[in-house]
This record gives structure tokens, C-alpha cells and sequence, in this order.
């Protein structure tokens, strides 16, 4: 688990731009990056709940609707 958080830092260190999380009442919300237009789907729920979590405290933008 350790290397997977590691290797996904991209997501909320600024070196990727674009990323950001859709919110749904469905669940935690989708991973998207607003440049490709591209999904992020992590199959292992815990990882899923650390890389919200983390993109949260690290202040990335949580959008309400698709851009």
C-alpha cells in the first residue's frame, strides 16, 4: 500500500495539473482530471480513501458537477 500512496503524490503535489474530485452522493466522488478529460479509478478502497482524503487536505478543488 505504501508504494501505490507514493507513486499517486501526483494527484495532490501540484506536479500533475489539473486533478480535482467530482462529488456524488453515490460515494466519495471521482477522481478527474480536468486537462485529459480522464477518469482515475482505484480499484483497492482503502487506497481510494487515503487519495480523497489526502487531495482534500492538501486543498484541490472538489467540483459539484463535471466541468
Amino acid at each position: 500500500m505504501t508504494d501505490g500512496r507514493e507513486s499517486l503524490d501526483y494527484l495532490w503535489d501540484g506536479t500533475e495539473d489539473g486533478w480535482v474530485v467530482i462529488t456524488s452522493d453515490l460515494g466519495l466522488g471521482a477522481i478527474y482530471n480536468t486537462e485529459t478529460h480522464m477518469a482515475l479509478l482505484l480499484e483497492d478502497e482503502t487506497e481510494y480513501e487515503y487519495v480523497i482524503e489526502a487531495m482534500r487536505e492538501h486543498g484541490r478543488t472538489f467540483l459539484d458537477a463535471m466541468p
